[in-house]
């Protein structure tokens, strides 16, 4: 019996949908699914953990319980808080100051929380979270040693010079790179602020150049040990503060952001920055 043209059409359609149909529900099965890339906040999730790096002498922001050795500060509880409300414990790392961007670009840490200010070259190899304060560039002397050279202020950092003095900043940071180009004369680097701090106090440097809260923190301190005043004689305006995070971990970024935009609404980074005098 002779099938007609019209028949033989519909039966080829009725086989083409069917392999079709056949395919799809296959398909998954002979071409697996393309998997999504792992992300840094993946492994930060799975870890259960966040790696920080910090250079815990800068108080109040970060610096170390001198009986428990355990890293006490604004910027560690502000990110222990942060942690805790993206169910993640905080591993805190002591390194240098002038290594910790570096670790940051090499993926050795998640991120690096040490007072750092948010500047364009800084821009360049790692991104920043908002910001959650903004400081003051300050140079501090001993008030007898500014008293006895007949100093009020000062008014530019190419002064220092002009006028003979020297001035302890850290290794890596933006005072120590100002003054090596504003006062190079005038500079001494040292690898933390505290022995800068412990050499002015004795009078082996005139002064030294950081930025407040720390330098605030400073003066108060010695205030309550009964020690030789500190002043201020030097004030610039100075940068945003904030926490350094490998170009690539957006989602951490954003994560961070977003906690910290709720803690300013609610009033608790203000309230921390009551507690740590920042």
């Amino acid at each position: 019996m002779a099938v007609s043209k019209e028949v033989m059409a519909i039966g080829l359609i009725v086989v083409a949908v069917v392999a079709f149909a056949a395919g799809l529900f296959a398909s998954p099965y002979v071409i697996p699914p393309e998997e999504k890339p792992e992300t840094m906040w993946d492994v930060i999730q799975q870890r259960g953990t966040i790696k920080i790096g910090s250079s815990p002498d800068w108080p109040p922001y970060e610096y170390l319980n001198l009986t428990t050795g355990e890293f006490i500060g604004f910027e560690v509880e502000l990110m222990e808080t942060i942690a805790e409300r993206l169910n993640l414990t905080v591993e805190w790392i002591e390194m240098s100051f002038a290594t910790i961007i570096e670790e940051v670009k090499a993926k050795t840490i998640d991120m690096g929380i040490s007072g750092f200010s948010v500047r364009p070259d800084r821009l360049e190899v790692v991104q920043f979270t908002m910001y959650h304060s903004i400081t003051e560039g300050q140079i501090i002397m001993l008030q007898s040693r500014r008293d006895a050279l007949g100093i009020t202020e000062i008014d530019s950092l190419e002064e220092l010079d002009t006028l003979g003095l020297s001035c302890g900043a850290q290794d890596g940071t933006t005072q120590q790179e100002e003054l090596s180009e504003e006062a190079p004369g005038a500079l001494r680097t040292y690898a933390d602020y505290i022995l800068a701090l412990a050499d002015m106090k004795r009078r082996a440097i005139d002064s030294v150049y950081a930025e407040t809260p720390i330098t605030t923190e400073w003066i108060y301190d010695a205030q309550e040990k009964g020690e030789p005043p500190l002043v201020v004689v030097y004030r610039r305006s100075y940068y945003p503060v904030a926490f350094a995070v490998h170009q690539d971990n957006d989602i951490l970024v954003q994560k961070i952001n977003a906690e910290l935009a709720e803690m300013i609404g609610s009033g608790e980074l203000d309230a921390l920055k009551k507690k740590w005098r920042c």
